[in-house]
């Protein structure tokens, strides 16, 4: 795609912003051409890109994320200011030959998706799903997407940085979900991280639910991103552990799984509501989506294959349902194999065609095989 440096006036501050971020964590502006250069259309609606430009895990992890907050904030509101209304589900599980499994629906308003490759120094390679809708695109008519006010695909290079889902290569998962009740602001003397960032923030540092849970404990989470909601996440990783983690009157709260008789299969799942009880959550979604995924689970034990994982996740899907106003539908259903450092892909509800990426290689040399 060409790059269209000419802007619509309130959206040129933003792309301002982004130049000037990216070129304060790399100091070159080669890497990103190629970056952008190498967006490639999966299917109608669904890209992948690999992040050619590196950044210092590292330094994120240990300063937060001021100066990203600030861009990323003050940005993205000229393209959008109080949205709400994306219903996800996730679940942990395991198969029969002991992988283990963390799957995951988006389910939001129709706009383009894109997975991202980043190996980034000091840092773990990751595979990450990010909706372009965040960034300002929309879907055409052909299924591609365009940039709403510019036309540009530069704002692409934010993408990591808006990271929704993903695996990491020591195959640790993670997803996030949204909650219908105030967005959290902690503060403290501890560094702040938003809620994409610390999913960032996370996959290139975590090998392990464990690492991940202090990773979460010692920033402060702001939901600066929206204005009406919080937000809820499952990790997962390779030694079959998960746990949830969800924020309540700015205090953290960390859900592990009931264990079995056996200590065999640790299963939990997610959706749109609080699962701590003293959570107050009148206008929590997805409470059916929960039971069917839990009933399903609780028959098997916790054992599903890949295929059964996404049949699950198909059956929980949405096409066109209306979540407070907004008609949204299932953007992406991944099943993560963190076992195998894998994600598999089912695109806008067509479960007919399936798409699998490793995470140990670049997603072009993947697509061109």
């Amino acid at each position: 795609m060409d790059i269209i440096v000419a802007v619509m006036p309130k959206f040129a501050t933003f792309l301002t912003s982004v130049l000037i971020f990216i070129n304060s964590v790399t100091g070159s502006f080669t890497p990103q051409i190629n970056t952008m250069k190498n967006i490639t259309k999966i299917c109608d609606g669904y890209y992948v890109m690999d992040c050619d430009y590196d950044y210092d895990a590292l330094e994120i992890l240990e300063k937060g994320v001021d100066n990203t907050v600030d861009l990323l904030y003050s940005g993205l509101k000229t393209v959008f200011t109080k949205r709400r209304g994306f219903g996800c589900t996730t679940f942990n599980s395991v198969t029969k030959s002991g992988d283990y499994l963390l799957s995951r629906n988006f389910d939001y308003m129709d706009s383009p998706a894109l997975l991202v490759r980043t190996t980034p120094k000091n840092g773990y390679a990751s595979l990450s799903t990010v909706s372009l809708y965040f960034l300002g695109y929309e879907l055409d008519p052909e299924g591609d997407f365009a940039a709403d006010n510019s036309g540009s695909n530069i704002a692409t290079l934010l993408a990591p940085f808006l990271a929704l889902d993903g695996i990491n290569e020591k195959g640790f998962a993670i997803g996030v979900l949204e909650l219908e009740t105030k967005p959290t602001f902690q503060v403290s003397l501890k560094p702040n991280l938003t809620t994409t960032s610390m999913i960032r923030a996370c996959l290139d540092n975590a090998a392990t639910v464990d690492e991940a849970v202090k990773i979460f404990r010692s920033h402060d989470m702001r939901d600066l991103l929206f204005d009406e909601c919080k937000y809820h996440f499952q990790l997962s990783d390779a030694n079959g552990e998960s746990a949830i983690i969800e924020y309540y009157k700015n205090k953290m709260h960390v859900i592990y799984p009931e264990k079995n008789k056996n200590n065999r299969v640790n299963y939990q799942a997610a959706t749109n509501f609080h699962l701590i009880e003293c959570a107050d959550d009148p206008d929590g979604m997805g409470q059916d989506r929960y039971l069917t995924v839990m009933s399903k689970l609780k028959k098997t034990r916790g054992i599903l294959s890949e295929k059964q994982a996404m049949n699950l996740l198909k059956k929980v899907s949405m096409k066109d349902a209306d979540l407070h106003g907004y008609i949204c539908s299932t953007l992406w259903s991944n099943v993560f194999n963190m076992s195998k450092k894998t994600v598999s892909v089912c695109c806008f509800n067509n479960y007919n065609r399936k798409f699998t990426f490793s995470v140990s290689k670049p997603l072009l040399d993947q697509v061109n095989k």
